[in-house]
């Protein structure tokens, strides 16, 4: 009876190192299947990353093809050469009656004034909203936010730019008065 024990002992302690070995392999698969997983999951994201990028190109192409925005990085990298046509457009018409002061004005002068009169927050602000309901890709108005920026001036230099060839007229006039109230004498 006692080897029977011994057999049932040993029996036992095999089938727990069994059950033990069975428990690690058990454990060591599942770990595998979580890590083949995890990277499947991890692979998805990046394939749907990289859809969703390829998406963003996609429509950023389409906005650079679109002729509205063409038209206006034409404008920015052209300068003030064209201006709107239809739209908005807070500088005058050249072919005005009120724009030939105005050009004969810079003509006489020599230095060319320029082309805006003056900046405000106002007019810029109406200018952004308008390439906004016209539907210009946001980098695009910001570039020309930058450009009119950059272009115009204060309200009081404009002023000054203004009357700078009237006052000089007038003094250069009363000059020529005195020395001929000189000559005269």
């Amino acid at each position: 009876m006692a080897e029977l024990d011994d057999i049932g002992s040993e029996t036992a302690a095999m089938m727990r190192t069994m059950l033990q070995m069975a428990t690690l392999v058990a454990l060591k698969s599942r770990e595998h299947g979580q890590k083949e997983a995890e990277s499947r999951a991890k692979a998805i994201e990046a394939k749907m990353k990289e859809a969703r990028e390829l998406q963003i190109r996609e429509a950023r192409d389409l906005k650079a093809k679109d002729p509205r925005n063409i038209e206006l990085k034409q404008m920015m990298t052209m300068g003030q050469t064209k201006t709107q046509e239809k739209g908005l457009s807070l500088q005058k018409d050249p072919s005005s009656p009120f724009a030939a002061s105005s050009t004969t004005a810079t003509a006489t002068k020599g230095v060319e004034a320029p082309q805006l009169g003056y900046d405000s927050a106002e007019r810029r602000a109406a200018i952004a909203a308008h390439l906004q309901r016209a539907g210009v890709a946001p980098e695009l108005s910001q570039v020309r936010m930058l450009v009119e920026m950059s272009q115009g001036i204060s309200p009081e230099e404009a002023l000054r730019l203004r009357d700078a060839p009237t006052r000089h007229v007038g003094t250069r006039e009363r000059g020529i008065e005195s020395r001929g109230i000189e000559r005269g004498r």
